[in-house]
């Protein structure tokens, strides 16, 4: 067993952990989709399998990881950002939890992007070709440094690093919105107001970025903050089953916009567009999360899942190395039909990825933890 991020802090809630696994399942599920729908070769089935594709829900997993890490940080923090020289530990605090495993990810794909051009031998054109996209030494800086949302340019490296950026920038935000938190008119209202002002910078272009879904997508971060806000003050409990139930219905409903089966009227302001809705569907899901009982089952499922959210982190980095190397096997195999080429990249994708995820928390992850927080307690020590 790896030691669980809950050692770390008391705050842990494992339903939330439970939607974390959720949420990298589901960007696991759609890069496995990607990857596995082209024909490699003239005897390759094109597919397309509706049970299958109504998981195809990433951007629904990362509005679950915005929303996730909004309502977490602020539970585990609220009481730690009192004044102006707190913002600096928390800054210190959330870098050492991001930035060094991200900089070991970064190193391993620059290596691995020479090995799959070595091996890769289909259309270069395809989604995962992405992997050979050319750079230079001024692209590896800009994402070295968090800032390629803003200064392109996209999709190097590993595709699903255009979240990092984001949400680091979120990281910015959030302790002057504890400030204001703090001020009993600003409390509920600081989330809001943060989360309008976001969203109508990006409606009305008033900043460009190279990517402005920092502005577009700043409310599911900030929701998730609300929804702590407000879990905090009624402390209610509903019946476990509630979450799962919830975590099924929710699910089908993303699904069914994913694939356009559930057409949104376009007339209706902000819901018209399906992003929203799936980021309104990530918000309310955190919510059943923090109000339902967790499940006094204990069964080996249940234990993988939350051992899975514990090491989300590393899942979200790397499972992309092996569905790229999925796909060197696929064409050296031959394997033509669309099920069995999608099962074959997304369960080896899924196991090795886990564990490979596991070492990575072990070895980065956790010591980049420990010191930040062996920092920060002396200074909260001497605080208090």
């Amino acid at each position: 067993m790896i030691t669980p991020e809950k050692f770390l802090n008391k705050h842990y809630i494992k339903n939330l952990t439970l939607l974390r696994a959720l949420a990298a399942f589901f960007v696991i599920t759609t890069h496995s989709l990607r990857a596995s729908e082209v024909k490699y070769s003239n005897l390759d089935e094109a597919g397309y399998f509706l049970p299958i594709n109504l998981l195809d829900l990433g951007t629904f997993g990362v509005c679950l990881f915005f929303a996730l890490s909004g309502c977490t940080l602020f539970i585990s923090n609220h009481s730690k950002v009192n004044k102006m020289q707190d913002v600096a530990f928390f800054y210190f605090k959330r870098f050492m939890r991001i930035w060094p495993t991200f900089i070991v990810s970064l190193a391993i794909y620059l290596l691995f992007i020479e090995i799959f051009r070595v091996f890769y031998t289909a259309d270069k054109n395809y989604w995962i070709a992405r992997f050979l996209n050319e750079y230079n030494l001024n692209d590896v800086i800009k994402y070295i440094f968090l800032v390629f949302n803003i200064t392109g340019p996209r999709d190097l490296f590993n595709g699903p690093y255009w979240s990092l950026p984001i949400e680091f920038q979120y990281y910015l935000i959030l302790p002057f919105a504890m400030l204001l938190i703090k001020l009993k008119p600003l409390k509920y209202i600081t989330p809001i107001l943060i989360s309008g002002l976001l969203y109508y910078i990006f409606s009305s272009e008033l900043i460009k970025f190279d990517r402005n879904d920092f502005f577009k997508m700043g409310y599911m971060f900030f929701g998730g903050v609300l929804m702590s806000l407000i879990y905090m003050k009624l402390k209610i409990k509903i019946a476990s089953h509630f979450f799962f139930l919830s975590i099924i219905i929710l699910t089908l409903i993303a699904g069914t916009i994913q694939n356009n089966l559930l057409i949104i009227p376009k007339q209706i302001p902000f819901i018209s567009d399906p992003l929203n809705v799936l980021g309104l569907l990530a918000l309310i899901l955190v919510a059943f999360a923090l109000f339902c009982d967790e499940s006094k089952k204990d069964f080996i499922l249940l234990r993988m899942l939350h051992q899975y959210g514990e090491v989300s982190y590393s899942v979200y980095l790397f499972h992309m190395l092996f569905v790229g190397l999925s796909v060197i096997l696929v064409l050296y195999i031959n394997i033509n039909n669309y099920i069995l080429k999608f099962l074959f990249v997304y369960i080896l994708t899924l196991i090795f990825s886990y564990y490979f995820s596991i070492l990575s928390y072990k070895l980065f992850e956790l010591p980049s933890m420990r010191f930040a927080q062996k920092i920060t307690d002396k200074h909260y020590r001497k605080v208090n």
